[in-house]
């Protein structure tokens, strides 16, 4: 069902992806995010640094988001701030923020290094966007995001979720009610 998001020859946004990462590109981070209603514009942010501080080096990374509902600018959408993927030039400018308001479905594909962040949600709707992480695999070894993506940083759902009570456990339970 779903193997378009994956198969990269069957994904729309590939041509781009390989023109800006070479041939080789290799999906390496997917996912969902959800901006619920009443949610707070995020803290500007650049998923990923540059990998050389020195000179700035060719794109390394970028990231597809597609929106699952048409994007206005009462839903939170993504704000991006241009030309903060170069070096130097990473900060938060207002002048210079973009805000694509798009369809469902359509792919926003943008460098790793670019400044962006969510807005707020005022609508009655959550915003629901898959993302699609890309690396070269130019130097023989693809980049791994262990900032965004570290074991170390998330933890396992069962530690969120109670675990069910067995059947005795419900009948005991039971019991103790009645009495």
């Amino acid at each position: 069902g779903f193997s378009f998001l994956t198969d990269s020859k069957k994904s729309a946004w590939m041509p781009v992806v390989n023109k800006i990462l070479g041939q080789d590109a290799a999906l390496v981070h997917k996912g969902c995010f959800l901006s619920l209603p009443g949610s707070e514009t995020q803290v500007y942010h650049q998923d990923g640094l540059h990998l050389n501080k020195k000179c700035q080096k060719p794109c390394h990374a970028v990231n597809v988001f597609i929106p699952l509902i048409d994007y206005d600018m009462t839903n939170g959408p993504t704000e991006f701030c241009l030309g903060t993927h170069y070096l130097g030039y990473e900060n938060y400018v207002k002048d210079m923020v973009y805000t694509p308001c798009v369809i469902a479905g359509t792919p926003i594909i943008f460098d790793y290094r670019l400044g962006h962040r969510g807005l707020k949600n005022t609508s009655q709707s959550l915003r629901a966007v898959v993302y699609l992480t890309y690396s070269s695999v130019a130097s023989g070894k693809e980049f791994r995001d262990s900032v965004n993506f570290s074991r170390k940083r998330y933890r396992k759902l069962g530690e969120f979720v109670e675990r069910p009570l067995s059947r005795e456990e419900r009948a005991n339970k039971r019991r103790k009610q009645k009495k």
